[in-house]
């Protein structure tokens, strides 16, 4: 990703959900050009294309470096942090071309592990991760209590 994919990785990223958004996307856009890091971890931003119409970004893989995810045994870990396709880019193989990418990525940062997560009533992503060979190791409830 480069400093003029930032509009479109935003769209996309806020296509996510609401906590995908963020106060204020520029220090974090800064931040990963100048450090490779999001909020401290080490990341890598992969942007998809079309080649016949490279100007329009179709979708996005944000990959970090965890030192360790649910069901993982060694760390670092790849970490499928966020990954989203257009709904016009579909069935084309692009979600599957940013998850190689992304476990490149993983691979050249010395991991032999690679994690993502989905929520449960995502039946979307569900079956895009299983069809991409990921395999589920836990499914969590997670609780909040607001403390006054």
């Amino acid at each position: 990703m480069g400093p003029g994919d930032a509009p479109a990785w935003h769209a996309m990223r806020r296509s996510l959900g609401p906590e995908w958004l963020v106060d204020d996307f520029e220090p974090l856009v800064r931040e990963y050009l100048e450090h490779a890091t999001i909020q401290g971890l080490p990341h890598v931003v992969l942007i998809a294309r079309f080649v016949a119409h490279p100007e329009t970004p179709v979708g996005f893989a944000e990959v970090s470096l965890r030192d360790y995810a649910e069901g993982c045994e060694h760390g670092p870990v790849g970490y499928l942090e966020g990954w989203f396709v257009r709904e016009e880019a579909r069935g084309r193989g692009v979600g599957a071309g940013l998850v190689v990418a992304a476990e490149d990525w993983a691979r050249s940062k010395g991991c032999r592990e690679f994690a993502s997560d989905a929520e449960l009533d995502n039946t979307l992503s569900l079956l895009a991760h299983e069809r991409l060979g990921f395999e589920a190791v836990a499914d969590i409830r997670c609780f909040r209590k607001p403390l006054g």
